[in-house]
């Protein structure tokens, strides 16, 4: 910067206006007031019809004011104002941060004289957003009788309410009595008595205080408003506020008009951020329990977070092959082609594959063109449909019409994975290697199924391949576990059962190691082997799996096989494992997720059964008949679960709540009378008090 000064007074005479704007600009990005100004002044002596633009009014503005040049800014947004300069959103948002750095700099003067030229000026149109900093200053210096007047303030002039929540919930934290009833007296003369119970019920929930968020909230007449709620509910996700968004969709319960599934939507959005499958499986329970009928997206989301986490998805997934909101074309359509492209969206909605197809063929007849979200939302719903040769008919016309056309992450993972079903693979590479070239994010089951496929047709080389593709790529999801499982199962495949054994036996009895042996899970590689009837590979895997539980006391391969035995129904063969291996019976931790995971999972009862059978120490944890019964609950097996029932209370067995809720939820439903009290509670209160009891036996 020093430089270019010194090159403009050597060369002052031969100076530019774009010389000027540059060496203001540069100025402005180094912090250096006193020279930005001078150069401007002498701009406007030499050229005062010179207008700047509007990057270099701005970091003027800014710069000033932050040096406390605060008439000269001001003269700046006049200027502005004066040559009318082009205001867009950008700047707008530069006003915003010009004034919240002044407010966080606790320069009261600052943001006021130039959040009032902004607007006098019409520079800006008031608004919450560009006023929040009036109040900000404020509650930097933890002043909150000025905080709340600037808020009131802003009401009296400008009918907005910027930070009436920050400020009340800081009130409420201080105690500050008279001043909250200050403003609930003001929000309910001004906006009415519903706005202001919101405003309260926010406060108390955001601050902790659930009992008065529920006083609130149960106030007679009070009914649900949609939009505030979305509001709260963005605000806990943005912030991740799990237990404030959980008590809202708890307290909420019973609220008139409530959108129940949009509620449980979004406490789902907020465990998916987290990966948390067992709050949302949790979630799913409340949802069951309380009769909330799912929309299709929530149940997709749901399935989404269990996927990510390898779980069981207990339902069907109803998939989206169309947009609501997002299919603008890139240049204005003739009515004729907004028709028909409507057309193609609307028999996508309908999930009619015939109509679809043919609404594309009168469409090519009359020479029409879609957007490349259109052909791509169309591909991905014929695809579905497993109609693949329309799909890349569509996909030809897609690529000569439209330059540079290229399917995006979802379509392109849809056709890997189409691919794969039809055996063609080495395409459905190709179309791997085409999207992350695009760099796209393939889902992860696309990416799974392929390498399963290459695994069970011996390709060790094309699963190392994909490996080497996606390494670095974490948002894929993708576990080094399944390219471990798939790579042994090839080389299984190949008849070199020994070379998997020894490259499994090496990463876990290696000094280092680089998976921990508790989460080295096998249990894929012993089900396809069981599965495809491969006797001599599963004979020597049970033989390494006992040899690094008896020689390494590495016990999750015996009991990865061991569960899979059972999950096979070859109880003979698990018995014969587990005498053995008795250590396998004491993996009390891998044997519970076993149950929680069966559990999901409709017709597993049995096997649940089968293992507390074989390993008749699993009684004395309540997991097990926990997940028989929510098993039975998944089937509907009124039948089963009496029994089950009058078997424990014969035997005098201690039911816990949870055991109980289950039971109880399943008789309900089927219109059958409950034979003891049921625990009020929810199905997640029972988890969780379950789970904490676990950690604190005491």
């Amino acid at each position: 910067m020093q430089k270019a000064l010194e090159l403009k007074a050597k060369y002052e005479s031969d100076m530019v206006i774009g010389g000027y704007a540059a060496l203001i600009n540069l100025c402005c990005r180094h912090d250096n007031a006193e020279d930005a100004l001078n150069l401007k002044q002498e701009l406007d002596r030499l050229h005062s019809s010179a207008v700047l633009d509007t990057n270099k009014y701005v970091g003027l503005v800014r710069v000033l004011g932050k040096h406390g040049k605060l008439q000269d800014a001001i003269n700046i947004l006049k200027e502005m104002k004066e040559k009318d300069v082009l205001i867009k959103d950008a700047t707008l948002l530069s006003f915003f941060h010009i004034l919240n750095g002044a407010a966080l700099r606790g320069e009261i003067e600052t943001v006021k004289q130039l959040h009032e030229a902004i607007v006098t000026l019409g520079l800006a149109k008031p608004s919450t957003n560009i006023s929040f900093p009036l109040v900000t200053v404020h509650l930097e210096k933890d002043d909150l009788p000025t905080a709340l007047d600037a808020a009131l303030d802003c009401h009296a002039k400008y009918k907005i309410l910027p930070r009436i929540h920050d400020v009340l919930c800081k009130l409420i934290e201080k105690g500050e009595t008279d001043l909250i009833q200050k403003a609930m007296d003001f929000v309910s003369q001004e906006q009415g008595e519903m706005t202001m119970l919101y405003d309260l019920f926010f406060a108390f929930l955001q601050t902790g205080n659930y009992k008065e968020a529920k006083k609130i909230i149960e106030t007679p007449g009070i009914r649900a408003r949609p939009a505030r709620l979305q509001w709260f509910c963005d605000r806990c996700i943005t912030s991740n506020k799990i237990e404030t968004l959980e008590k809202l969709v708890e307290l909420t319960q019973k609220l008139f008009e409530c959108d129940r599934d949009q509620m449980y939507y979004n406490l789902l959005k907020l465990h998916k951020i987290n990966g948390d499958w067992q709050r949302a499986d949790a979630v799913w329970n409340r949802m069951q329990e309380e009769n909330v009928i799912p929309r299709e997206k929530t149940l997709r989301l749901l399935a989404e977070i269990l996927r990510n986490s390898n779980q069981e998805v207990p339902f069907d997934v109803p998939e989206l092959w169309y947009e609501d909101d997002k299919h603008s074309l890139s240049s204005t359509p003739s009515p004729i082609e907004a028709i028909t492209e409507k057309d193609v969206l609307k028999a996508c909605q309908s999930k009619e594959n015939k109509d679809v197809y043919n609404t594309f063929l009168r469409a090519q007849k009359q020479n029409t063109v879609f957007s490349s979200e259109t052909y791509n939302i169309l591909i991905r719903f014929l695809l579905s449909k497993d109609d693949f040769t329309q799909a890349m008919e569509v996909k030809d016309f897609a690529e000569t019409h439209i330059k540079g056309f290229t399917l995006n992450d979802a379509a392109n993972s849809l056709l890997i994975i189409t691919q794969v079903r039809r055996d063609y693979l080495k395409a459905a590479l190709t179309t791997l290697q085409t999207a992350l070239d695009l760099e796209q994010i393939p889902s992860r089951l696309s990416v799974t199924r392929l390498i399963q496929a290459f695994a069970l047709k011996g390709d060790v080389q094309s699963i190392e391949a994909i490996q080497k593709m996606v390494n670095g790529l974490d948002l894929i999801g993708l576990s080094r576990m399944v390219f471990i499982n798939n790579i042994a199962l090839a080389q299984i495949k190949n008849d070199k059962i020994d070379v998997a054994i020894e490259n499994i036996e090496n990463m876990l009895t290696s000094e280092n190691q680089t998976i921990e042996p508790q989460y080295f899970g096998l249990a894929y590689l012993f089900r396809k082997v069981i599965e495809e009837q491969m006797e001599p590979a599963v004979e020597k895997l049970s033989i390494m799996a006992e040899r690094l539980a008896n020689q390494f006391a590495v016990y999750k391969p015996v009991t990865d096989l061991f569960l899979q035995l059972v999950d096979s129904g070859k109880v003979d063969d698990a018995r014969a494992l587990l005498q053995r291996c008795g250590a396998i019976a004491e993996q009390t931790s891998i044997l519970s997720l076993f149950c929680i995971r069966s559990s999901h999972r409709p017709g597993k009862a049995p096997i649940l059964k089968s293992l507390l059978d074989l390993i008749p120490e699993l009684s004395e944890k309540d997991q097990a008949y926990n997940s028989i019964m929510k098993s039975y609950g998944l089937d509907k097996d009124v039948a089963s679960a009496k029994a089950l029932y009058e078997h424990l209370t014969a035997k005098n067995t201690k039911l816990n709540d949870l055991f109980l809720k289950r039971y109880a939820f399943l008789l309900r439903n089927a219109g059958e009378p409950v034979p003891f009290t049921e625990p009020p509670e929810s199905f997640e209160f029972y988890v969780k008090q379950l789970k904490e009891s676990k950690e604190d036996p005491s």
